[in-house]
């Protein structure tokens, strides 16, 4: 009982801020889903119309299009390249912490510094279309066409997201002990093979883990698309949390915008309990 109270002693204030900064804003978010809340005028109880309508638009029906493209263009990269990288950089070499900070140094630039760097270099004139006239090919619309404007800003979270995950993995090689390996070496298997047969149903978990953070990450992200396309060209780089965005702070509608969250909010539920079922069944 005395440590129960010391306990909960110490997590109390952080309780607190929980609740204050992240419970208490979703519960009333929830609530101006069911309204018409707009900040001048009195608030109206409209039930699920909010939703209804939300259905109905086809404007959300492109931005959760392009949620879904940019999220298959980005979560696979992150789940899979970083293993790579962390296995490259978890050999015992000279100035290996050189190489993970080096790989790790886009996390810590700021996500508008990395925007404007990247909208730079994406530029007509910018530096990847001088690469390609030195090949005698024509320069790329990188971020003014429709068709590439969704991969160009993947290219750009890849860039920054891979160090980041590359740590998780990283953790999870160097607690895999040396002596399975060894085995594996004795019984001739490969660099490949040993981790494929080893490495990868070791690291599942924190591949699970990696999966829905990069889920999550890429089915919020905003930042990109508000500093370097904003939504544009044509809404192809909308996404439903800039939809939101524009909903709420630019047309003022905050029950709709609270209503496009929420669906958001399922639909992030749905693809992690589907991940989680999947490994689980795997296992």
């Amino acid at each position: 009982m005395y440590k129960t109270r010391h306990a909960w002693f110490f997590l109390t204030p952080t309780l607190l801020l929980l609740f204050t900064f992240s419970l208490l804003p979703a519960i009333m978010a929830f609530f101006l889903s069911f309204t018409t809340y707009n900040i001048f005028q009195p608030t109206q109880w409209v039930g699920v119309d909010n939703y209804i309508a939300a259905f109905k638009d086809p404007n959300f029906w492109n931005a959760m299009t392009n949620t879904f493209y940019y999220w298959i263009l980005v979560t696979p990269a992150l789940i899979i390249f970083p293993i790579f990288v962390a296995i490259l950089v978890n050999q015992a070499l000279i100035g290996i912490k050189i190489y993970r900070l080096v790989f790790y140094f886009p996390v810590l630039v700021s996500v508008v510094v990395t925007a404007f760097l990247w909208q730079w270099m994406f530029q007509s004139d910018g530096i990847f279309n001088y690469i390609l006239s030195l090949f005698g090919l024509d320069p790329v619309k990188w971020l003014i066409s429709k068709n590439m404007v969704m991969p160009s800003l993947a290219i750009v979270t890849i860039w920054q997201g891979l160090g980041y995950y590359m740590l998780f993995y990283l953790a999870g090689l160097q607690s895999v002990s040396q002596d399975l390996y060894e085995a594996a070496e004795l019984d001739g298997a490969g660099f490949f093979r040993k981790h494929f047969s080893i490495t990868l149903p070791l690291l599942r978990p924190i591949i699970f883990f990696v999966a829905v953070m990069s889920t999550m990450s890429a089915f919020k992200e905003f930042t990109l698309m508000l500093t370097m396309t904003e939504g544009g060209p044509l809404k192809a780089s909308t996404t439903v949390v800039y939809m939101v965005f524009e909903k709420a702070f630019v047309n003022l509608e905050m029950g709709y915008a609270s209503a496009i969250s929420f669906i958001l909010f399922a639909v992030i539920l749905i693809l992690s309990i589907i991940n989680r079922s999947l490994i689980e069944k795997e296992d």
